[in-house]
């Protein structure tokens, strides 16, 4: 089985990481909007064709006032743009970065696992064969084992 990942991650980068994601979380804070699931689920969404369009509707009302209807504040229009000119690069790069820390999570919890059910079922097979120390073993993890109907149950009382 191929080891991908193979690297001890020293807590002075996990903790000099997670000082500037806190830096980068305050500076960009007054900034940023939260949105509630249904909010997001509602609200209209631009695409890449979308941002093109937008930014040419905001260029042609820019140039021509009378295109504009009296309710609409072109400033705030003009603003926005600019707002998704700006975060766009950054979404990209903390969109990567969240993809490369996911991938690498999921590989090295891949990893543990496949070699965790190896020693299970090696586990397993010595408690059968009555290896000292190997049944309480078995029973404990038979407990935690995914899938298992004995999932999150306590073994039951030895009756003699």
């Amino acid at each position: 089985m191929p080891n991908n990942f193979h690297s001890d991650l020293p807590p002075a980068v996990l903790a000099a990481v997670q000082q500037h994601l806190d830096a980068i979380k305050a500076a960009l804070a007054p900034y940023l909007v939260s949105l509630t699931p249904d909010e997001r689920r509602t609200m209209l969404r631009m695409a890449d064709k979308t941002v093109a369009f937008v930014q040419k509707t905001s260029d042609y009302a820019a140039n021509n006032p009378a295109f504009v209807p009296g309710f609409v504040d072109l400033a705030e229009l003009q603003q926005d743009v600019a707002g998704v000119q700006a975060l766009t690069p950054l979404r990209q790069q903390f969109e990567q970065l969240a993809l490369d820390a996911d991938s690498t999570v999921m590989v090295a919890g891949s990893e543990a696992y496949a070699n965790s059910l190896i020693i299970y079922g090696n586990i397993k097979f010595l408690a059968r064969n009555k290896q000292p120390g190997a049944q309480a073993a078995y029973d404990d993890l038979s407990q935690r084992f995914p899938g298992s109907a004995n999932a999150g149950r306590k073994p039951a009382a030895a009756t003699a």
